[in-house]
């Protein structure tokens, strides 16, 4: 069902809206991106308040409401449009996320077969539309976030449950990273890279008729098989997507010539594997993290339309370029490609989305936490952290953070004994897991205990970390 709403809106809904309503686009993305970043928010803070079945029903509303509105209000000017569209997108963000959790009960192998078939079913079946009356895609539009919701609500409702169990994201993350990667994290930067260069390339009005929707599809089965028919390889997807979709940018151009068949395959298989790739992340974070895959999705969805938002607004610039000199406009559209191109042999090398999502820790795997093993009082831990500071030049605040780090400190209880704010104690703890190249608090220990001048190691003591130490 999402991905019927995504081919629905870009072939029927946009196309129609945009004539009349040019901001159309924009204030859905926005509105968009500000609902998905209060779920990350919510789920990452206060997940109790998620745990009920309000959200679905609040969903489901926006997206019928929204769609009466805004089919209601098409052809009028006004901000009655614009209001139905963002709550018809509200619902279907939603709808996304508990989709992305409901195929997170998956295995990986799973995940991407019924994504790849879903793709297939809801693009083929989008293509069929073009020959039927237009109230059949108008209705998918409307009703395919509500459908998704009501088929995923058990799913949603265990999910919930387990985030509301389990200790806050916020507080976790802060002494664990890989419970919830930062927005600076190569993972998060790649969705926005990727989704940015998609973007960019709606801003062509690509359509594929018959029999060219034949060979998108063919084109994206081929790709999916050969990436998840013996191992999910999602960086292969995520490189030929790419590099489809700068295709079609290339073939688009206006001073290149007419290559409208060529550009619309181009464009809509990349767009059909650039969705693909983005539900199957999602789902791949959701099963990594069963308690924390609603922020963990939410988040990312917010990373990815402010990519979209942002490949767009660019494309709007580089064509008011054109209008003053198509060579100018073409030499940044090759610029913009090939920073895309840079970014994938630079700055992603060594990096996998694989085994970023692998990376991926849950706060509370089957509702318990994970423990805090701390040394036996035998060991002399303020001799470690002395010996670790000097050698890896910690700064005094920083050494004091390693100290109670290294005795099972939660968050808050740091935060009482030093008076210093969370984000102090977040960024003190980045540096120490930086200069040590530890990526979590257990390591931290571990380390500090072989530093130590005495080790008795065959009597630790257990404790839960961030559950039972914070204040």
């Amino acid at each position: 069902m999402v991905f019927l709403y995504t081919f629905v809106l870009d072939d029927f809904v946009l196309p129609v809206s945009n004539g009349l309503h040019p901001l159309m686009f924009e204030v859905t993305t926005v509105g968009g991106v500000g609902f998905l970043a209060l779920i990350g928010l919510l789920a990452s803070r206060r997940p109790d308040v998620l745990d009920n079945d309000w959200f679905n029903g609040c969903a489901v509303t926006c997206s019928l409401a929204g769609a009466f509105v805004a089919l209601e209000s098409v052809g009028a000017p006004g901000p009655l449009y614009y209001l139905g569209s963002v709550l018809v997108d509200v619902g279907f963000e939603w709808a996304l996320v508990v989709a992305c959790l409901t195929l997170g009960e998956l295995r990986l192998r799973a995940i991407c077969a019924h994504a790849g078939v879903a793709a297939l079913v809801a693009y083929g079946g989008t293509a069929l539309m073009q020959y039927l009356p237009l109230a059949v895609p108008l209705a998918c539009y409307g009703l395919a976030g509500p459908v998704a919701v009501v088929v995923a609500a058990p799913s949603t409702r265990r999910r919930l449950a387990a985030a509301a169990a389990a200790p806050p994201l916020a507080d976790v993350s802060v002494t664990r990273p890989g419970v919830l990667p930062s927005l600076t994290n190569l993972l998060f930067v790649s969705i926005v890279v990727l989704m940015s260069a998609f973007g960019y390339s709606l801003g062509y009005d690509a359509h594929a008729t018959m029999p060219l929707f034949l060979v998108v599809m063919a084109v994206f089965a081929l790709v999916w098989v050969a990436a998840t028919w013996r191992s999910q390889d999602l960086d292969l997807v995520y490189k030929v997507a790419g590099i489809i979709v700068l295709f079609g940018m290339f073939v688009s151009h206006p001073g290149v010539g007419s290559f409208a068949g060529l550009q619309a395959a181009a464009l809509k298989a990349g767009a059909l594997l650039v969705y693909y790739v983005e539900v199957v992340l999602y789902a791949g974070m959701a099963a990594r993290s069963r308690s924390g895959g609603i922020a963990l999705v939410a988040l990312a969805n917010a990373a990815s339309l402010l990519g979209i938002l942002l490949g767009s607004e660019v494309h709007g610039g580089v064509q008011l370029v054109a209008t003053f000199s198509e060579n100018a406009a073409y030499l940044l559209t090759v610029t913009i490609a090939c920073a895309f191109v840079a970014f994938i042999v630079l700055a992603q090398r060594g990096f996998s989305l694989n085994r970023a999502v692998a990376e991926i820790e849950d706060p509370a795997p089957d509702g318990v936490p994970v423990p805090v093993v701390v040394p036996a009082p035998a060991v002399d831990l303020r001799g470690a952290c002395a010996a670790l500071a000097e050698e890896y030049g910690l700064t005094p605040r920083e050494s004091e953070v390693l100290g109670l780090l290294v005795k099972g400190y939660g968050t808050a209880r740091m935060e009482e004994a030093l008076v210093i704010s969370r984000n102090t104690v977040k960024t003190h703890v980045r540096h120490i897991y930086a200069k040590l190249g530890c990526h979590s608090q257990q390591e931290l220990i571990d380390l500090a205990e072989k530093s130590s001048p005495v080790a008795s190691p065959e009597s630790p003591h257990s404790f839960q970390g961030d559950i039972t130490l914070e204040g």
